[in-house]
Parts: structure tokens; sequence; C-alpha cells
């Protein structure tokens, strides 16, 4: 009975309470949130090429997110977008002006752009496209002849002669300098050497001595006999434009959207060269939108994209739509929409006027430019009509024709008595785009300058956006760790609830835990005041492998969940999750293959001096590991040390030798003089190589890798008497 009368007394105080009691205190909870800085920044731009300034601050590297240009009067044709410190995608032409430079030799201008395609280049599931400049803006993913379709027309604009090169059934390219071919392959990631230990060889001499097709040279290769295609193009004119940056016009009400972000449209149909299959969904891609906008109540401002119209009444300005000119027969409106990427999907909309139902209006869609049409909508209610459709139905992946990034539109209205009767006030569609983000003008840390281009003659106007975050929550003490390097992450944890918030827990993952991810570690912050920040942390070995899978990666997917045990109550939950992308890099493999990269040269007038030459590679590129040659690390001060006999006897020929850096694939060779005047007989020579200086203190102490090689002395002496 007591406690009866307890709870209605509690109920009672409770009722006393006003509401708004219970919402103060729910608004002094607190509220804890990993988030970074979003930023803006909007350019009013008038004139036909205008450059401003970006400057990107903040503790993390910038995570792009967008760009947005809006056409808000005027028409814009072929707008254009690059940033600095950005390769400018838009030509072969720009691609060179930015990635050679005049004072390069033909051997590194031919190097530099055989790195740019591996570098924005990968492996992908199927074919896509064979012109360079399309493959490396929408695609970036193929099979060994889109590399050569990239790589061959690179060097041509360069002013390189090349050629595609078949062998068996593998793509590949030479390169012409120096008075001969030489064989770079980007797919395959790889080139070989001639005897001299520094010439890149061509496929003939390959051909010729088989044992050249190993890059280390210690055993013995079949591949001699293997047939080769040439095809090599002489005038690489038809290189230079693509049908994906032919002519593409924007206008007054039109919005093209870039993001950096996929959501999940990609290429599903794969034409004859996928035998009808649907495609895997690719690993790397980027989505963004075109959106068409044409106000068709203002005639004088919807003609740009309009390829026909029949029987319409373009002189009625008094209705606020466009209607047919005569009943009784159909009136039709074309319009093209049209962009320099791939459009898996679209949608359709607009407002129109249908008076009676002996009134027709329909939208139809083209995606062969007018030889097929397949109607998406049709009038069925009267008065004014809304239209709102989708498709997937947009285009072939491999028909190579210059309006293959296109669809039509088709409005089709028929008045049966009055032709006012019917009638078009506003047609939109949204494109949904695919490409490679990589040809993206993205925003670094620090000023970037940004240069905007087009076509067009004034008046008009262009508003461009940029945006990207900055000071992002998640926090890495060392960018671009390489595998099994310690490193320690951090989460910036803020409190921008009202309420103190204690004992956090935070708790970090390798991949999504919601998808196996698995537990990297947990930390505790003990409070944060409202407005507050404070730092969790935890040691982390890095490293990019998917938990249980042994394959390539983007990049190490790091979340961090706040209270994943909902133990702490706030006002909102939501933004408890973060997840960063880190790029982790495969340590660099530097050696010297093989003894057979040891030479012994004679200095000229000096009989007593043997010149020693060894051949050092970084041999980090396999492609099991990333998608790019740049996921890849490069190795710094590299010791190399030349001896006579077992290095612990501490015999050592010539000074250390110190090679600044190597990058992946990249080949140096080193050399000391040797005096022999007081040797004879059987000579053992070490070298070693040591790991390079940013080697050590990110993975501890390596021992050097060695390679031993005899000389005779007495028959070397022989041998150069009788020169």
């Amino acid at each position: 009975m007591k406690k009866f009368v307890l709870l209605k007394v509690v109920i009672i105080i409770l009722l006393a309470f006003p509401h708004h009691f219970f919402e103060a205190a729910e608004l002094h909870l607190p509220d804890l949130a990993l988030q970074g800085v979003i930023k803006t920044q909007s350019e009013m731009i008038k004139e036909s090429s205008h450059s401003w300034k970006i400057l990107v601050n903040g503790e993390t590297p910038p995570e792009n997110e967008f760009i947005r240009i809006e056409v808000l009067e005027g028409t814009l044709p072929n707008p254009s977008l690059r940033s600095s410190g950005n390769v400018d995608f838009s030509s072969f032409k720009a691609i060179v002006n930015d990635v050679v430079s005049p004072e390069m030799t033909e051997e590194q201008k031919a190097q530099a752009l055989w790195r740019f395609v591996m570098d924005n280049c990968y492996h992908g599931p199927w074919g896509t496209c064979f012109d360079g400049l399309e493959h490396l803006n929408i695609y970036g993913y193929g099979y060994c002849g889109t590399f050569v379709a990239a790589l061959e027309p690179l060097w041509w604009t360069a002013g390189l002669k090349a050629r595609h090169v078949n062998i068996g059934n593998h793509a590949a390219t030479e390169v012409y300098y120096g008075f001969d071919w030489h064989y770079l392959d980007a797919h395959r990631r790889c080139f070989f050497l001639e005897k001299d230990n520094q010439t890149i060889a061509s496929l003939e001499v390959l051909n010729d001595d088989p044992g050249l097709w190993d890059m280390t040279r210690s055993r013995q290769s079949s591949r001699k006999g293997e047939k080769k295609y040439y095809y090599m193009s002489m005038n690489p004119s038809g290189h230079v434009s693509s049908p994906a940056y032919s002519k593409f016009t924007m206008a007054k009400g039109d919005t093209l959207k870039l993001s950096w972000q996929k959501n999940g449209k990609w290429c599903l149909a794969r034409g004859a060269e996928g035998g009808g299959q649907p495609a895997p969904e690719p690993a790397i891609y980027a989505n963004g939108t075109l959106k068409f906008h044409r106000d068709l109540s203002k005639p004088d401002e919807c003609r740009t994209g309009l390829v026909s119209s029949k029987n319409i009444d373009w002189q009625d300005s008094t209705t606020g739509y466009l209607h047919p000119m005569k009943p009784k027969e159909e009136a039709q409106l074309v319009y093209q929409i049209k962009v320099p990427y791939f459009i898996p999907s679209a949608t359709i909309s607009g407002t129109f006027l249908r008076k009676h139902a002996k009134d027709s209006i329909s939208i139809d869609i083209s995606t062969d430019n007018g030889g097929h049409w397949r109607m998406l909508w049709s009038a069925r209610e009267t008065g004014i009509v809304q239209a709102d459709v989708s498709t997937n139905q947009t285009q072939e992946v491999t028909t190579n024709v210059l309006w293959k990034y296109s669809y039509l539109i088709r409005i089709r209205m028929q008045a049966e008595t009055s032709p006012s009767n019917v009638g078009s006030y506003l047609l939109e569609s949204t494109a949904h785009l695919f490409y490679n983000p990589k040809s993206l003008p993205a925003l670094k840390a620090g000023d970037n300058t940004i240069t905007f281009r087009d076509e067009a003659n004034p008046p008009r106007l262009v508003r461009v956006t940029y945006s990207w975050k900055e000071n992002l929550p998640i926090r890495v003490s060392k960018e671009f760790p390489l595998e099994g390097e310690e490193v320690i992450l951090r989460a910036r944890v803020s409190n921008i609830g009202e309420g103190i918030a204690r004992n956090v827990p935070v708790v970090f993952y390798l991949g999504d835990p919601q998808r196996g991810g698995i537990e990297i570690g947990r930390d505790s912050i003990d409070s944060i005041n409202p407005g507050g920040v404070a730092y969790a942390k935890v040691k982390w070995k890095a490293t990019r492998r998917s938990p249980g899978k042994n394959e390539r990666t983007i990049g190490a997917e790091i979340y961090v969940n706040i209270d994943p045990q909902n133990s702490i109550l706030e006002s909102d939950k939501t933004n408890n999750t973060s997840f960063r992308i880190i790029k982790v890099l495969n340590p660099p493999e530097v050696q010297i293959p093989s003894e057979s990269f040891i030479r012994f040269e004679k200095r000229q007038d000096h009989p007593d001096l043997i010149g020693i030459n060894a051949t050092v590679r970084n041999f980090s590129s396999s492609p099991s590991y990333g998608y790019y040659l740049s996921d890849h690390g490069e190795a710094t001060g590299i010791v190399v040390k030349f001896f006579n006999g077992e290095p612990k006897k501490g015999n050592q020929i010539g000074p250390d030798q110190v090679i600044d850096r190597l990058l992946p694939l990249e080949i140096k060779n080193v050399s000391v003089d040797w005096n022999i005047s007081k040797l004879k007989g059987l000579q053992k020579i070490y070298v070693q190589v040591f790991p390079g200086k940013n080697i050590i203190p990110a993975l501890g102490p390596r021992a050097p890798n060695g390679v031993a090689i005899d000389i005779d002395l007495d028959v070397y002496r022989n041998c150069m008497g009788k020169r």
C-alpha cells in the first residue's frame, strides 16, 4: 500500500513539471562527434579564361568532396577546369606539358610518361575502350590494350616515335630514342636491361638473348621465338582528339557536379566485347551528375541542345509554354544531353499541359542518336501534369562514335482541337556520370591556383564551387607509412553538445566493423567539456591488407567508433563513427639482382685499376599490392659497399657509394676503382646494398643485401694484354 501511494506521489510530481523542463534537460546532454571541417569556396566568372586561388589549411591532407559548375546566364561551350599541382587530363598535349620538362633527355621523357600511365591506370576486370584520352579520363582501368592506347600517343605527343607491339596475345609498347627501340610495358610494370646493365632492351634484343627476359637473370627463360606483330603509328594525329572530349555545351540552368565519391553507378553493359555479360563493379571510380534544365516558357532561352523541332509555335509568347503550331499534327522537340563522361543512368522530368483526354503528350529516349526510340512516359491525366521517370538504357560501352556519351530526349505533343490545349513548360534531365577520379582537378594542402576556361562569348555568368574537408578527425603520425611500420592513430573527438561527457571509450578498426573489420585498439578519454576537443590514440602496425584476405586494396580503411556499446547518453548518436582511407606503401625492395649485374671495366691508361660497376634496382612494383605504381615506396640514402673477400674481414674497396633516391622499378649504377697492383689469382668480390635511410627508422635494422662474384686476375691480365 505504501509503495502504491509513493508511486502516485511520484507521478503527481512528474506531471507537475512542465514539458520544457524535460526539453531543457535533454539540451544539456553531450554530443560526441567525429567531424572534419567542411569548406566551400565559390567563384563568379564572366570571362572565358579566369584564374583564382584556393588556400587549403589544416592538420591533415584535404579530402576533396566535389566541384560544381553552374551556368547562371548565357551558354558555356567546352568548359574545363585545372588546378596547380595536378596533371591536366584535358588533352595529350596538356598531360605531356605537365609530366615532362624540356631539360629531360628522351629516355627520361619516355620513362616519365610510362610512370604516369602506371600511376593513373590499373588492371581492371574487363577492357573498356581503345582511345587513350577517353581511357584516362573515364575508365582508368582495363586490359593490356588500354594501357597501350594511353601510353603510345603520349610518347608521340612528346616528340618520340612509338609503336604498339603484340607479343603473342599480349599488347605492349616500344619507344624509340638513342637510335634504337626500347620495350617499356606499363601493364606488366616492367622493362629489361641489356648486358651493359644500363640500356633498356628492345624486343628484338630480348628475343635474341632469352636470358635477358628475367629481370634478375638468375634463371634461363624459354621465351625465345614468341611471335611479334608491330603496329607503328607513324602519323599519330588520330590520337589527339577523342569522342569523350568532342563538343560539350552547357546552358543557363545547367549544373555539372563532379564528386570524388562513388555511389554504385558504373558501366553495367559490356557490349560485344563482354559477350553480353554484366560487368563487375570496378575498384576505383567516381560518380557525378549533369542537371539539364530548359525553361520552355522562354523560347529564346531554350534553344541550346535542341537538335530538331517539328510543328512547334516558337512565336506565341502569350501562353507561357511551347505548343504545337497546328492541331491534329504531331509536334516534336528533340534535345541532346551530352557530357564527356559515361552515363550509367538518367532521370527525366518535366511539367506539361494536357487539357483534354484526346490530347496527347509523351517522352521518348534514343541512345543511338535517333536511330531507335523508346517511350518512357505518356500523360494519363489532364490539366497540368508532371513527368518523372528513370532509365539505365542510356548508352553502350563499346560504341565508338562521336555521340557515344549522349542521349536524345524527344517530347511529342498532339492537340485534337486547339493547338494551345497541349504544351510544355519545363524539361529537366539528370544524367548520372561515371569517370576516373584521378582525372579531376583536385585540391592539395597549401595554395592552389584554379584555372577555368571555355569557348563562350560574353555575356554569360558562371559559378564554380569547390568543396573539401580539412582537419579530418582521423589522423596518422606519418602520412604514407610503410607496410609493417608502427605509427600512431589519433581520433579528434569533439563535444558539440551542452553537457560534459565522461569516460568516453573510442575504438579503432581496420575495415568496417559491420562487415568483418578487426579491432586495432581502444582508448578512453576521461572527460570532454561542452565545446571541447580531446584525442584518443592507439598504436598501429600499418597495413593495407584486408582482414583475413591477401588482396590488393585502395588503402587501409580505418574506422573509429565513439562509445560503440552506447554507454553514454547523448543528444545525437549518428555522428559517432568516421572512416578514412590511409595510403600504406609497400616497402622498397632494393637489391643487386644477381652477379650478372656486377661488371668489371678496364680503366684507360691505368693497367692496375679495375672499375667495379654494380646495378642497384628497386623491385617494389608487384600489381598484387595496391592498384598503382605509386602504392610502392621509394628508397632514399642507399649505401653500397664493395669488398675484396668477405665483408666481415673489412677489406673494403673504395669509399661508400650513396644513391640519394630510388623509385620503384628504377635502376642506378654505382662504381669504385680497385687497385690490383699487388694482387693476383682468384679473388672474390662482395657487394653489399644497405637498406635506405628511410627504411631503418620505419622497420628497424635489416641485414644488407649482398652479391658475390669471382674474378681471376691472372686470366684478366692475360686477356687485357692480348687486346
